[in-house]
């Protein structure tokens, strides 16, 4: 069976969950005898292994790499350019001759690109990642002005519209899914709950480091994140319990510098590899998020690793975790401090932390993803 993917986001240059997963999905297609091939918007990731990659030509005046940088104005000329298909990368995907389209998110890809490959007679599968089809920033704050909801119902509108209607929609959580049909999307198609895959080396459950207290967030650098609430959280602990340690870059890298607190060490942007040791070897992870998040990737890496957490309660966090580690309510820096210094030397609930890795087991998950694939194509 041929497998085409399309995604904006593909390693090494993602640094986002989505793609981690994109990628997780085609290393196992590939390495269980499926051909597949990679479509992303340019410039080209250079990977080694797993499916080949090929880049196509954004039809976006700004590539949705610089999205970020944009003024206002540009952001908007931007997406409503994104609504019309990519020619381009349709005329790729047809060529090779897939017997089934699996998207990811699709923002910079052209969003009517899928329907026309639909059109054309292949079958196609979507995978959502977060709000990005109703708010095309991607981010959905814990507490809003009523004017966006205004903002999102037309987005939604222009997008549903330009999107059209995959075989199957799969979401990584109910929240998410409920989420979109809030908003009129997904109407009349086949929508599945289906966990995102992640894979953890057993190693690193043996690299534990106890003689120091640590305490580990891995999440940009941004207000978004929480940083800044869990800055305040940090140093409103007398004594210090230790180290936290930032993992990442990002706007708020200077600042953080600038306090110059020897309790706080920042080792910037690392490879996945290396975050990966660092966290795993911690007493804790802290996501503090602000932002409404889906079914985020280092919690569920912080799960497989056996240490604890602390999660802001946005979106599909609580879902998610089932009761592992501690939940608390976003942008509320004492609640997060006492969380904190409760959590660091709590035992984590073993019944449940196995029962969240087998939810997320790549063969299990994958499986599932092929037998879903497998009924779209006619016999």
């Amino acid at each position: 069976m041929r497998i085409a993917i399309l995604t904006n986001a593909f390693p090494p240059l993602s640094r986002g969950g989505a793609g981690r997963i994109a990628d997780v999905q085609a290393d196992w297609l590939v390495r269980h005898d499926y051909e597949v091939k990679v479509w992303t918007p340019e410039p080209f990731p250079e990977t080694q292994g797993h499916a080949p990659v090929e880049a196509f030509k954004p039809r976006t005046s700004v590539p949705f790499a610089k999205l970020s940088k944009s003024n206002p104005l540009t952001r908007l000329f931007f997406h409503l350019e994104d609504l019309a298909p990519n020619l381009k990368a349709v005329d790729q995907i047809r060529a090779w001759k897939p017997d089934v389209l699996i998207t990811h998110n699709l923002t910079g890809c052209g969003w009517g690109t899928p329907r026309i490959l639909k059109a054309a007679g292949i079958r196609w599968i979507h995978i959502l990642h977060d709000v990005q089809m109703f708010e095309p920033s991607g981010q959905m704050f814990c507490e809003e002005q009523d004017w966006k909801k205004t903002w999102r119902k037309f987005w939604s509108s222009r997008r549903a519209k330009a999107f059209g209607q995959p075989d199957v929609v799969i979401s990584p959580s109910q929240w998410l899914l409920d989420e979109h049909k809030k908003y009129g999307l997904l109407k009349d198609v086949n929508t599945q709950v289906l966990p995102n895959p992640v894979e953890i080396p057993r190693g690193y459950c043996e690299n534990k480091i106890n003689d120091e207290l640590r305490v580990v967030c891995n999440a940009r650098l941004s207000e978004d994140k929480g940083i800044q609430v869990l800055l305040d959280a940090w140093q409103s602990i007398e004594p210090r319990l230790g180290k936290l340690e930032l993992i990442s870059d990002g706007p708020m890298m200077a600042k953080i510098k600038k306090l110059e607190d020897p309790s706080i060490v920042v080792h910037g942007q690392l490879p996945h590899e290396e975050a990966m040791i660092v966290m795993s070897s911690a007493n804790l992870l802290v996501m503090p998020s602000i932002i409404m998040e889906n079914q985020p990737t280092v919690l569920l890496e912080a799960v497989a690793a056996g240490i604890n957490v602390v999660a802001s309660d946005v979106g599909g966090v609580r879902e998610m975790l089932q009761g592992y580690g501690t939940i608390v309510p976003p942008d509320d820096s004492k609640a997060l401090a006492q969380a904190i210094e409760s959590a660091i030397n709590q035992l984590i609930n073993p019944q449940i932390r196995e029962q969240i890795i087998a939810m997320h087991n790549v063969d299990e998950v994958m499986d599932k993803l092929v037998e879903l694939t497998m009924s779209v194509i006619p016999v």
